[in-house]
Order: C-alpha cells, then sequence, then structure tokens
C-alpha cells in the first residue's frame, strides 16, 4: 500500500515521498506501482481523459458549449489566453506523464533487482507515452522543450526544441517501442489496456502523416492492418461496439472500473444524470447536417434527448449494465489505419488504393462505394470527409487535421483551418492554430518564448 499510493508522488518533480527508486525498482512487483502510477495519470487527468476532446473540439467545428463559461468560450471564439484553466492543465499534465516516463526508463535500466524481460516491458511503455504526450504538446503549442531525463539542472530552464526535433524523438521512442514490446495483451490478462507492439505502430503511422513521410506512414498502417488475427473493423450490423472495451477494433484504451456510470469524457458530454437540464455540449448543426442520410455512425453514436432544443450528443456515455457494453476510454482504434493508410496512398499518387480503404471505413458506416477518385485533389477532399465523420470529438484529430493540411483557397502559407474556420468564425486569425505557453510556466522559465499572436 505504501508504494502504491507514494508511487505516483516519487515520480513527480517534487520528490515529497520517502519512497526512494531503490525500493520502487527493486523488484518487478514493486516496479508494477510505478507503471500503474503512469496509467492512472492518463486516466484520471482530465487533460487525458476528455478535456482535450472537448477543448479543442470548440477550437474546431465539433462542438460548442450549452452556456457561458470563460475557459470554454476562449476556445469557442479562438481567443485563449496564456492563463487558460485548461492550457495549463494539458502543460502540466504532459509533462508530468514525461517526467514519470522518465523516471521510470531511468530507473529500471539501472535497476540490479528486475528481471531483464519487466524493464525492456515497462522501459518500452514509458518510452511510448513519452512519445504520446509529446506528440500532443507539439501539436498544441508548436516547438515545445524536449524532455528525455529527470536531471532537475537539463529540465529547469529548458528552452523549447524545434518541432522537427520533437518529432524526431518521437519517432525515435515509438519506433523503440514498438520493436521490444510483446506483440499481445499477455501483460494484461487479454485485456487492452496496456501499450503494447501495436499501439506504438498505431501511433507510429500517425506520426509519419503529419510529417509526411508518406511511404513510413502506409508501411506501419500496413503491419497494423495485416494482424488481423488480433484487429479487425466492427461490421456495420455491429457498428455500436467500435468503443465497447476490449473489441476487435481497440488498439489501446485507458480502463475505468465498473462501479463508474461514465466514462469521463461521456459524463461532461452528457451532464450529469439529469440529462433533460445539464446537457453540456450539443453537436453543431454543420457537423450534423454534414452526415449523409443512413450514415450509421450518426444514428449510432450520436443520442438523441427528448425535450432539449439542442438534442445530439456524442454517444460515449456508457452506462456499465454487463460486459458486453461496457465502454473504456479508447486511444487508439482500428479504424485511423485505414484513413492513415488512404492518405499517405492518396499523397503517392495511389489513388484506387486510397479508394479501396476509404470504402472500407464507408461500407463499415453503411454507406455506398459512390465516392469517386480521379486525382489527389478528389482523393483528399473524400478523405477529409471521412475523417471528419469517422473520428468526430475524439482526441482532437479534427483540430490537428485542419492545422496540418495546406489551404486549398488561400495562399500556401495559410492552412486549411483558415479556409475551415476562416469562414465560420469572425474571431478566427491565423495564429489561433497554436494555443499560448501557459503563462505559469513562462514564469517559471524566462527561457520559454510566447507563440506569436499572444
Amino acid at each position: 500500500m505504501a508504494l502504491s499510493t507514494g508511487c505516483k508522488k516519487f515520480l513527480e518533480p517534487d520528490y515529497k515521498t520517502n519512497v526512494t527508486a531503490e525500493v520502487v525498482f527493486s523488484s518487478d512487483d514493486n516496479a508494477q506501482a510505478a507503471i500503474n502510477g503512469l496509467y492512472s495519470t492518463l486516466f484520471v487527468n482530465s487533460s487525458s481523459n476528455g478535456e482535450i476532446t472537448r477543448s479543442i473540439g470548440m477550437a474546431a467545428d465539433e462542438l460548442t458549449y450549452y452556456t457561458s463559461n470563460v475557459t470554454y468560450d476562449q476556445f469557442q471564439k479562438n481567443q485563449v489566453l496564456p492563463n487558460n484553466a485548461n492550457i495549463t492543465s494539458f502543460w502540466t499534465t504532459y509533462y508530468n506523464v514525461i517526467y514519470q516516463c522518465n523516471a521510470i526508463i531511468e530507473n529500471a535500466t539501472a535497476s540490479t533487482g528486475m528481471s531483464q524481460a519487466y524493464k525492456i516491458q515497462i522501459i518500452g511503455e514509458a518510452k511510448f507515452f513519452r512519445a504520446f504526450c509529446h506528440f500532443y504538446l507539439v501539436n498544441l503549442f508548436g516547438p515545445v522543450p524536449l524532455m528525455t531525463t529527470t536531471a532537475k539542472e537539463k529540465t529547469i530552464f529548458a528552452p523549447r526544441s524545434s518541432v522537427q526535433d520533437v518529432y524526431t524523438q518521437i519517432k525515435t521512442d515509438l519506433t523503440e517501442a514498438m520493436n521490444t514490446l510483446p506483440a499481445d495483451y499477455s501483460v494484461s490478462d487479454g485485456r487492452r489496456i496496456r501499450a503494447n507492439k501495436w499501439a506504438a505502430a498505431a501511433l507510429l503511422a500517425r506520426v509519419f502523416l503529419y510529417t509526411k513521410d508518406w511511404a513510413n506512414a502506409e508501411a506501419i498502417a500496413n503491419t497494423v492492418l495485416a494482424n488481423t488475427s488480433l484487429y479487425a473493423l466492427q461490421t456495420s450490423a455491429n457498428i455500436n461496439s467500435a468503443f465497447v472495451n476490449n473489441n476487435s477494433e481497440s488498439i489501446l484504451e485507458l480502463d475505468r472500473s465498473a462501479s463508474d456510470n461514465y466514462t469521463n469524457e461521456g459524463y461532461s458530454f452528457l451532464g450529469y444524470l439529469n440529462f433533460s437540464t445539464l446537457l453540456r455540449f450539443p453537436l453543431p448543426a454543420d457537423l450534423l447536417n454534414s452526415f449523409e442520410t443512413g450514415d450509421l455512425r450518426k444514428i449510432n453514436w450520436i443520442i438523441t434527448v427528448a425535450g432539449v432544443s439542442t438534442p445530439y450528443k456524442y454517444k460515449l456515455y456508457s452506462i456499465p449494465t454487463n460486459a458486453a457494453t461496457f465502454e473504456n476510454y479508447l486511444l487508439l482504434r482500428l479504424a485511423e489505419q485505414y484513413l492513415i493508410r488512404a492518405e499517405a496512398r492518396a499523397q503517392q499518387n495511389n489513388i484506387s488504393g486510397a479508394q479501396s480503404d476509404i470504402n472500407v471505413i464507408r461500407n463499415r458506416a453503411g454507406l455506398p462505394n459512390n465516392v469517386t477518385m480521379v486525382d489527389k485533389e478528389t482523393a483528399m477532399a473524400a478523405i477529409e470527409n471521412e475523417r471528419r465523420h469517422e473520428l468526430f470529438c475524439e482526441w482532437g484529430h479534427r483540430w490537428f487535421d485542419l492545422k496540418r493540411w495546406d489551404s486549398l483557397i488561400l495562399p500556401a502559407t495559410k492552412t486549411r483551418s483558415d479556409d475551415v474556420l476562416g469562414a465560420s468564425k469572425t474571431t478566427w486569425k491565423s495564429t489561433s492554430i497554436l494555443f499560448p505557453l501557459p503563462q505559469s510556466a513562462r514564469d517559471n522559465n524566462p527561457n520559454l518564448t510566447q507563440n506569436e499572436g499572444y
């Protein structure tokens, strides 16, 4: 008990605990407390379990807010201030997790009491989540401090590293994790709640896509999609199971207790038990109306609440009645890999291959093969449409897509966000695509410069 309660604090930068590294990493069983603490931090913190989706869903065009709230109004209007509570939370949470990852890597490597197999296991998981957190930081803020050590003298006043350097480290971490983590879920008794080889590969495919390494994005997505013994899309008849825990589409999910009535994300989307008065995050009409007639994702993944003027809400509320319907919060799922491969193929002028992948996603949604791709431009338009509807309200995919894609109608210096959000929001400006660094972080570290426009 002392280890399980003290380990999280040990792995935080303040060192306010008597639990030492020698004790925590003296055996495989004790080190389990460290890795449990890592997953726990990700699960319980709002930055990882819902707030990312909510806040940057509003910054994009996926969510609105039911009433006025200073924190959310800033995201909705793309006028986020450096003292915004959620901006501070994102920064703090991800750097705390990175610190935990670095502590696990350093201390497991130095341990003389742990087995070599378990060292490799938890170091691989730590590298996966170090990459995961750096990925979100660099996409939210642009250049950010790159942290690969717990040494205070190297981290306390660390300057911002270039986006390229951060991505280089992310790729290194994910490649090493992919090459060392197990190719199954045996470490978690078959449950998909611990990062494995394929989780690292899935995130690496996304990273290659974001950095426009089309060949590697396709190749890595291929390896995940080829693993049909572990992974398969839910059928159109069973599309409502896409978010059910441990389903064949799940690559990695955050576990929660069966006593929890909701995922944290769904809890905040839908409000509390009194749905009629506390519905909080409606989907905007533009998104709702953009779904094609008969799209099973709209029919099954969005719910209607009687008597509410903004009736559609994202589905992930999951009151757990049995294991067949119990939902965890998915970090990675297979459908994204088809979309990654489709985009990578389109960018390499393999239009027929891209169309094949898009048809897989459309057919699963109950839609026909009636989208014609004749060149890269039409292929990318179809891919954008499917990404918007397959990944809506999940981990900020829409926001990141709009910021990484080039503008279609404006000069090359602009992004797709200028096309879409500039046309729909009077408060939009191009510099809004990066959030401001938290003022508290800059107060503590004078080497942190602020993003343009703030």
